[in-house]
């Protein structure tokens, strides 16, 4: 019998009871995690690479490394930094590799409101864009996906501090790339 063939009531950590049970051949496990993180996953990389088709191939990506390489996984941090580690790797190491999509649109057939925002969010994206790497993981990370300070520390494996300067140079960036728009 597997662990997921009934109703789980789920005492402790219900990660660490998943990836314990897929560590045993239960794959009944593993559908779980993904169908619990494929969105967190996806938001995350999603606001580094800007593209849904991008973003679509990067997560399977990720679910496939996370698949093959989970008995590697030491429990010495949790199941969701591991695997955030993973995600913002494998963002960054595809948005190197593959230049970015350029953004078409035809100004004729757009209102004038949605065109601003369009270039708003060009004008947010490419600020983004220029920020150093580790101010922008600090930045979307903690603005976007609401981790704390120290949640962050631990996906990117640095200290809290470093990360509030990290976010602290970042906003600063912001703010001046952006004086235009604010």
């Amino acid at each position: 019998m597997t662990v997921l063939s009934r109703p789980i009531q789920m005492k402790g950590d219900e990660d660490e009871i998943l990836v314990a049970a897929f560590k045993q051949g239960d794959e009944k496990a593993f559908d779980r995690l993904f169908e619990k993180y494929r969105l967190p996953v996806y938001s995350v990389c999603y606001r580094f690479l800007r593209s849904d088709a991008d973003t679509q191939e990067v997560v399977l990506d990720i679910f496939t490394k996370i698949f093959h390489n989970i008995q590697k996984f030491n429990e010495k941090s949790k199941f969701f930094t591991w695997m955030y580690r993973i995600a913002v790797n494998t963002s960054l190491s595809f948005k190197r590799s593959h230049k970015a999509r350029a953004i078409t649109s035809d100004p004729i057939t757009i209102s004038r409101s949605l065109e601003e925002r369009i270039h708003m969010k060009v004008a947010i994206n490419d600020a983004l864009n220029n920020l150093p790497e580790r101010q922008r993981m600090c930045f979307i990370l903690r603005y976007y996906e609401g981790y704390t300070y120290r949640e962050i520390g631990d996906i990117m494996r640095i200290t809290s501090g470093a990360v509030k300067a990290h976010h602290h140079h970042a906003v600063k960036k912001l703010r001046h790339l952006l004086k235009g728009w604010l």
